[in-house]
């Protein structure tokens, strides 16, 4: 076994670049959510709380107020920040404990590519937080929506430039990021420029041991085994917002944006088993991705109380990518292994929105979304610099063909001063053509979905209020889970089918399911808001979902293309049903809302109670994946009296718990605690220094994974580290 400072000492050269794309590959654009809601005037002092409290739908504003006095980089680190926002063991982030089925949206519209809570926060106006479903947001988000509004232009010329750097275990980042707005009075015309780019890397490691468990107890040593791997990411992005008043009842806005993208890794993992076998495998990947959008958006003033939109949008992308792997299988030897893939995709999009006031308090939404998105992929793989034929019977490359076609209607109705009521409806169908090898697959999915929402104040008070919202919505499965061309597992490698050994159930194959339907759910949600003076509020809230075709992955040993030996194979399916229950209390409170001569310090939290189970899995621990029993958050700021200095605190925490999500897996994850704060330093109006202390703790993590089949249970236990991160940011308007 080589020692983790041999693999620390490799040559990493891996560079990412995880950049935003603001366009979906796969879905169509929507406008932002909140611009058909409730009208709501929202001043630059208006607090979050505050601003929040006029949607009939459940909602949380991040304003730009909230954003700019932030201090830190990214969407993420904001939204960990929100009471309603659970944080994973994983690290991901979600609503109700349930990030997979938590929709997140840019501008109304679905991102592609890669993870939007990486973008930087130059190019956030705000975020938007709905607890549940509405017809504007569209039939998804099962669980609510995270929708993020890009930057828009404002009536003063201003710049504003971002430096910083960090430290994740050593290894040094470092980001730049700069804002132009330009606008004069005396012109019809306005724009913003935004900028960023940010380089940083972070490790990880496992130490881990398998053993095998027979039917009668007795226990066997499988192997032991170690792994790291060393990711770097370059972000590069480039956006703005250029706006054209033609009169005062037509505007035109073109928001194009660009950007490069390069993923990879560098990593390292020894294997020996306890009857002499070992493999060692060194493994490098790299990924570009290169996207550009140019969206264009009209807007008609029809006249005081409504208004038209249209917007249409395409998109280009392109990725290609390479990787290596060496493999030294004893007693086998040594292997040589290179893929290569290229993937380009084409999107065009088309939005008419019509939106007016009607008497009686009625505010009504409409509207028609079409959508037509191309991609083609190819792929070539070699072994010891011979092309490997073993996949050839499912092709060498395949295009995907897929078709959107999207109508709503949403009606808000304030009834009177103290009651309002929102009746939703929105369908979709979707059509997909896959063409792989010789093959075509075709399949459709029609979703539609109504929601209700009822918000009633008490004593016409807006600061006391229940909600309740009903909504149906779906989980359509990803375009990559249909498609059938399959992934060889690296540490079970294959070099030709006639040698190819069997592989165990730790290390399975994996392919798509082109037979997978849509998760449909039927959720609730009901809540009381109690709210304080200068922001602050209680919440409860109960909240359930039913959900039907439970997608998930099943786990198998069959006989496959390309391997004369059966072989473990990981593939989604649909499960069944499943249900959630839960309830959660969320708080904030600010010191002088009980003394008015207390310092300024302010606290904000939440504790959440659940429970969930898989109906058609039978078993143990028998629950989705991140609906743990219970979790709790705090977090606080303090300003000081005489210092124009913030202390600002986040901590999370999560119990242990099993798992399981399929009949033939369960997963074990140890209690996990985080504690995180920063400092803030305005130093004058123009200048600001950040200080950003994560994971201060580094309490690292066991997992436990059990893969169980008639008579005999393998088991496998990681010790996993964590790492301390520092980050610091200074901020200049110019």
């Amino acid at each position: 076994m080589f020692s983790k400072k041999i693999i620390e000492s490799m040559n990493i050269r891996f560079y990412c670049l995880l950049m935003f794309v603001p366009i979906s590959v796969q879905a169509e654009e929507q406008i932002p959510v909140a611009s058909v809601l409730q009208k709501v005037v929202i001043s630059g002092e208006t607090g979050d709380v505050d601003a929040s409290r006029g949607f009939v739908a459940g909602k949380l504003l991040i304003t730009r107020k909230t954003i700019a006095d932030s201090g830190v980089q990214s969407v993420a680190e904001v939204l960990r920040r929100e009471p309603v926002i659970t944080i994973g063991k994983d690290g991901r982030l979600g609503l109700i404990g349930l990030p997979g089925y938590t929709q997140i949206l840019v501008d109304g519209a679905p991102p592609a590519g890669v993870d939007p809570f990486t973008l930087d926060l130059v190019h956030v106006e705000k975020i938007e937080i709905i607890k549940s479903a509405t017809a504007i947001s569209g039939p998804f988000g099962i669980a609510g929506t995270i929708n993020i509004i890009r930057r828009k232009t404002e009536r003063k010329t201003f710049d504003q430039l971002i430096l910083g750097g960090s430290s994740l275990a050593g290894r040094p980042g470092a980001n730049f990021s700069w804002m132009s707005n330009q606008f004069a009075s005396d012109t019809p015309f306005s724009y913003n420029l935004t900028f960023s780019a940010d380089r940083k890397g972070s490790p990880s490691f496992q130490d881990y041991r398998l053993q095998q468990i027979s039917g009668d107890g007795e226990s066997t040593k499988q192997l032991r085994g170690e792994r790291l791997a060393v990711l770097r990411s370059e972000n590069f992005v480039v956006g703005g917002e250029f706006s054209w008043r033609i009169n005062e009842a037509h505007r035109i806005n073109i928001n194009p944006d660009m950007g490069r993208v390069v993923l990879a890794q560098d990593s390292g993992e020894q294997r020996d088993w306890f009857d002499g076998r070992a493999l060692t495998t060194r493994y490098w990947s790299r990924r570009p991705l290169t996207t550009y959008s140019i969206p264009v958006h009209w807007n008609w003033k029809i006249d005081q109380d409504s208004s038209l939109s249209f917007r249409l949008n395409t998109n280009r992308l392109r990725i290609k990518s390479n990787s290596h792997r060496f493999d030294r299988l004893l007693p086998v030897g040594l292997h040589f292994y290179q893929q290569e893939e290229a993937e380009s995709g084409q999107n065009n999009f088309a939005d008419l929105d019509y939106n007016a006031e009607f008497a009686g308090g009625h505010e009504f939404a409409a509207g028609v979304k079409i959508s037509r998105h191309r991609t083609d992929a190819s792929f070539a793989d070699f072994i010891d610099g011979r092309p490997d034929a073993t996949l050839g019977v499912l092709g060498f490359g395949n295009q995907t063909h897929s078709q959107t076609r999207r109508f709503y209607v949403q009606d808000d109705w304030r009834l009177n001063r103290s009651l309002s009521m929102s009746f939703g409806f929105s369908t979709e169908r979707r059509a997909y053509r896959f063409a792989e090898g010789s093959g075509d697959n075709q399949t459709s999915f029609n979703m539609w979905s109504p929601t209700i929402h009822i918000a009633k104040k008490i004593d016409g008070n807006g600061k006391r209020q229940l909600r309740l919202s009903l909504a149906r919505t779906f989980q359509p499965p990803a375009i990559s889970q249909m498609l059938l061309h399959p992934k060889i597992n690296r540490l079970a490698p294959c070099y030709d089918r006639e040698s190819c050994l069997p592989n165990s159930a730790d290390v399975p194959d994996s392919m798509g399911n082109p037979e997978l339907r849509p998760e449909r759910a039927l959720g609730v949600n009901l809540s009381y808001t109690h709210g304080f003076a200068a922001g602050g509020e209680f919440l409860t809230e109960f909240y359930s979902r039913r959900i039907q075709n439970k997608l998930g992955n099943e786990l198998v040993q069959e006989n496959v293309v390309w391997s004369g030996v059966p072989r473990y194979v990981s593939r989604p399916s649909n499960l069944g049903e499943a249900e959630i229950y839960g309830i959660n209390l969320e708080g904030r409170l600010a010191a002088r809302n009980v003394w008015k001569d207390a310092p300024a310090l302010e606290l904000q939290g939440s504790v959440g109670f659940a429970r969930s189970r898989l109906k058609d899995v039978p078993g143990t621990d028998s629950r989705l994946a991140g609906q743990l029993p219970w979790r709790a958050k705090l977090g606080g700021t303090y300003a000081a009296a005489d210092w124009p200095v913030k202390l600002t605190f986040d901590a999370n925490w999560l119990p242990a718990d099993w798992t399981r999500e399929s009949l033939t897996e369960r997963i074990y994850q140890s209690s996990k605690f985080t504690l995180n704060a920063g400092v803030n330093w305005k130093i004058d109006s123009r200048l600001r220094l950040s200080l950003n202390f994560d994971n201060l703790l580094k309490k690292g993590a066991t997992r436990i994974d059990e893969y169980r089949n008639m008579s005999t249970m393998l088991q496998r236990y990681a010790d996993i580290p964590s790492y301390r991160r520092v980050a610091a940011r200074l901020e200049m308007n110019l």
